[in-house]
């Protein structure tokens, strides 16, 4: 890419190699996405790793047949969901 000829497409401004564009964004506008900073709770963790290991065992019910079974691992998996948003 040329910095003397391009142009923002958002704020018409020339780059130029101290400018700070990032990923074809305009430096003054904020990002599409924000990644969220990771959480250090032990808490939160924990019961990640518990909903998982009931969402792997729940897939393996399902695939011996047993539907019902397969169900409430999936339900006991979603309010764990929601309890490790509170946590």
């Amino acid at each position: 890419m040329s910095t003397k000829s391009s142009k923002c497409a958002i704020c018409r401004k020339p780059y130029s190699p101290t400018c700070d564009f990032n990923q074809g964004r305009c430096p003054h506008h904020p990002p599409l996405l924000a990644v969220q900073p990771k959480d250090p709770s032990l808490g939160h963790f924990r019961v990640s790793l518990a909903k998982s290991a009931i969402r792997i065992f729940a897939g393996g019910v399902l695939m011996t047949g047993n539907f019902w079974l397969a169900g409430v691992c999936i339900v006991v998996a979603e309010v764990l969901g929601i309890i490790e948003e509170i946590v």
